[in-house]
């Protein structure tokens, strides 16, 4: 009988193929899991490196914005030129830097050689895909944080931006051109549209106390109050691409891109400061030691100190020779460590301050023990978003436009178009008016001399306008002259009412006092001056003509062949309160200030003194009997703009007491150091001696500023954070 059989199970082969197939699966599912990690990876990479990338790019298209808008919206030689629109800016700082391409893969292939794979995931293979911005960046409107100027972007939000300012029309520019015109936006935009409700802002409107940025550049320390205004602009920045990854082509989202688009909001701000420091220099200066070789000292005490310093210290370049400072210094080029010094309590020796690591480790030991981000010693190009550009540099701040019709910038930015009272002298020569202290009546060309004086009450009272007034706004001048001392043998030097032939007491051409080398000096009494102009009374023009322009044009002095030799000698001005000139009955006419701005030397000598140069002679000496406003300083607010400025006429040797601020320039910044305690004599030389004193204090109030300032423009850029 056949009994067909059931062949034997082979168990251990069931195990194999079991054991197979789990060892299989397994590969699957680790292989799988790999790749997807891999996958995940490899976008995750993609994500971090983009974020990367678009951080360096936005800190690089920013900073091309700052230096663009710097440059672009000012006018392009100082005066004439064309300011650019936004879309120019915007333009050109795209293209400089390249911001809406990818690395070119021929560079890219040169760089790293043949077989290298970059590690940029961010960037596409072929670099074929350019790079979105801002949408439409070529035709790019900014939000300007301005109320009463056309906004084309998303509102503003109180919450992270700075305060609005307020448009103030002029005829010199326009609302709609401000829109997409950054330098008419900057003219036209103020604080307030009036300072005549808020003692905190200045009389206009235009200046009010912002804190100081919170930067490295050390022109203050970050949150100290500064009078300035602050105009700014959002500019939205959002890199993007329509590039995909193969994953992404054939899914079923078409509008998923690889570059991860993300809005960023930066703040671009124009800070516009007034000159406000102890010592500003538009010049190499140098600091901690006099010209005759005596040393500051420790500047930060008080008492007997000679020098007092309160504040911060600025110069286009600073030449740093020992001493202490309270405040910080900085400079727009080079601060140059001569001798030990410390400066807002950290200690420098030498230049290895600015050492890459040294100052990094520094700026580290700073902020960890409390202190704010600003270094003691800092140079403007430490940090590549900021930017301080002078206004009117040189000359040019002395002289008015070239231009046949003055533009909105030279009405904004040459102080000559802010003086109220206007003196040119013409018809001199080079033939001296006193020899010996003897008046010359035998040269029939000595003292031949024609001024004339125009001026232009300002009703508003507002020393503080954003735009000064062209000569065509000012009536006829009233005409002065001396034909000659021989002419005028009674009183030789003493000039003569064209209109009427009556001499008046407030000119007098004279010459300096020195023995040797002296020169012709024109001395006006600046009190009676007021006095004969009608300009005193406060009922007629109180305090409206508050700044005084005085220039001698080589073009109206044919027969002088060293027309800025002569001088000018500024007599009785040392109480401008009122007091001498009113009985005290009144505050006077310099209650808004006094400015003097000069092409000519000037000479300060006080009444009846003038001549001897002892103490007593000197400019604005008496502070106020009763404040006509207790936002004003203790003294009048003043500033005197000259070439060259000298303590009496004579070679004596007085005792200076300076309080209040000290400005210097040079007509091409970065030359030989100048000395900026250093004060001269009539005879020119150099005021040593005891007794000499220098209190020198920040402004801290905006109606502490004198009508006429130096001007400097603060460019900074920063993101806007929500959170």
């Amino acid at each position: 009988m056949n009994t067909p059989l059931r062949q034997k199970r082979s168990e251990s082969g069931e195990a194999l193929v079991l054991t197979i197939a789990v060892i299989g699966l397994a590969i699957i599912v680790t292989a799988a899991a790999f790749l997807l990690a891999a996958r995940t990876g490899q976008d995750t990479e993609r994500v971090a490196s983009a974020k990367v990338d678009i951080a360096t790019r936005e800190d690089t298209l920013m900073r091309a914005i700052l230096q663009e808008t710097a440059t672009g919206m000012l006018p392009s030689n100082g005066l004439t030129g064309p300011s650019l629109d936004w879309t120019t800016i915007m333009t050109t700082a795209v293209n400089q830097v390249k911001a809406t391409t990818y690395v070119d893969p021929s560079e890219a292939a040169k760089l790293l050689g043949p077989g290298v794979i970059p590690a940029n995931m961010g960037d596409p293979d072929d670099g074929s895909s350019s790079l979105s911005i801002f949408t439409g960046y070529q035709q790019e409107v900014p939000y300007g944080g301005t109320t009463g100027v056309a906004n084309l972007v998303t509102a503003y939000n109180p919450n992270v931006e700075p305060p609005e300012l307020v448009w103030v029309s002029n005829a010199s520019i326009s609302a709609t051109n401000a829109a997409t015109n950054p330098l008419q936006f900057f003219l036209g935009s103020q604080v307030s549209a009036t300072g005549s409700t808020n003692a905190a802002l200045s009389p206009s409107g235009r200046w009010g106390t912002v804190p100081y940025p919170n930067i490295r550049f050390g022109l203050m320390r970050p949150g100290d109050p500064m009078v300035a205004r602050r105009v700014w602009w959002r500019i939205p920045v959002k890199y993007q691409t329509k590039l995909q990854t193969i994953e992404q082509t054939a899914g079923t989202d078409p509008n998923v891109t690889r570059y991860p688009g993300m809005l960023a909001n930066y703040v671009l701000s124009v800070y516009e400061i007034p000159s406000q420091l102890p010592i500003t220099g538009n010049a190499n200066i140098q600091l901690g030691l006099n010209q005759d070789g005596s040393s500051w000292g420790n500047t930060s005490l008080t008492g007997g100190q000679p020098v007092q310093i309160t504040g911060s210290i600025y110069g286009d370049s600073v030449q740093l020779n020992g001493g202490t400072y309270s405040g910080g210094i900085s400079s727009r080029n080079q601060v140059n460590v001569l001798g030990s010094s410390s400066v807002a309590g950290e200690a420098f020796t030498d230049n290895t301050y600015n050492n890459l690591g040294v100052r990094e480790q520094m700026d580290r030991t700073r902020m960890s023990g409390g202190n704010p981000v600003s270094a003691g010693v800092s140079v403007a190009g430490d940090n590549g978003k900021v930017m301080l550009v002078p206004v009117a540099l040189g000359s040019a701040f002395y002289l008015p436009s070239p231009n046949a019709t003055p533009t909105a910038w030279d009405l904004y930015s040459l102080p000559y178009y802010h003086c109220r009272i206007r003196i040119t002298i013409s018809g001199t020569n080079s033939t001296l008016n006193y020899q010996n202290g003897t008046p010359n009546t035998l040269d029939p060309t000595a003292g031949a001399i024609t001024v004339q004086i125009r001026y232009l009450p300002d009703t508003a009272q507002l020393p503080d306008a954003v735009f000064g007034v062209s000569d065509a706004a000012f009536g006829p001048p009233l005409v002065y002259a001396q034909v000659s001392n021989a002419n005028n043998s009674g009183s030789p030097g003493a000039l003569t009412n064209q209109a009427n032939g009556t001499p008046v007491n407030f000119l007098l051409y004279t010459s300096t006092a020195t023995g040797s080398s002296d020169t012709n000096v024109l001395e006006i009494d600046l009190l009676q001056m007021y006095r004969t102009l009608g300009l005193t009374d406060p009922n007629l023009t109180p305090a409206s003509c508050y700044s005084i322009y005085i220039q001698c044009p080589a073009s109206q002095n044919p027969n002088n062949p060293n027309p800025q030799n002569l001088g000018i000698v500024i007599k009785d001005a040392d109480d401008l309160t009122g007091s001498a000139l009113l009985g005290n009955t009144s505050p006077g006419p310099f209650t808004n200030g006094l400015s003097i701005l000069s092409t000519q030397r000037i000479y300060l000598a006080g009444g009846a003194i003038q001549q001897t140069g002892l103490p007593g002679s000197g400019f604005n000496t008496v502070p106020w009997p009763n404040p006509p406003d207790p936002n004003n300083p203790p003294y009048p607010a003043t500033s005197i703009y000259a070439p060259d400025v000298r303590y009496g006429i004579t070679n004596l040797m007085p005792t200076i007491n300076v309080i209040g601020q000290v400005t210097v320039s040079q007509a091409t910044p970065g030359g030989t150091p100048v000395y900026p305690l250093s004060f001269s004599t009539g005879a020119g030389n150099t005021i040593t001696g005891t007794g000499n004193s220098y209190k020198l204090n920040a402004v801290s109030k905006p109606r502490s500023l004198p009508p006429i300032n130096r001007l400097s423009l603060l460019f900074t850029v920063e993101k806007e954070r929500t959170n």
